[in-house]
């Protein structure tokens, strides 16, 4: 599944997302549009998605989820 997909299944707006993650809006928007996003960032945003699913989503399982390679 891609990051939009969860996010939709979790019926969170991007915005809500990244308040309960506490990143910034451009970050989720990035992870979101497949740009890559730090690791830690992207971290805080997959647990958001899976304490508002109800279950365990890892980094490894959102298709266009990329990590920041510096």
């Amino acid at each position: 599944m891609t990051f939009r997909e969860y996010r939709l299944e979790a019926k969170l707006s991007l915005a809500e997302l990244a308040r309960r993650a506490g990143v910034d809006y451009g970050t989720a928007k990035r992870a979101e549009d497949g740009s890559p996003v730090q690791e830690v960032k992207a971290v805080l945003l997959v647990e958001a998605l899976s304490d508002a699913l109800g279950r365990t989503v890892k980094v490894q399982d959102i298709d266009d989820l990329r990590i920041f390679q510096p």
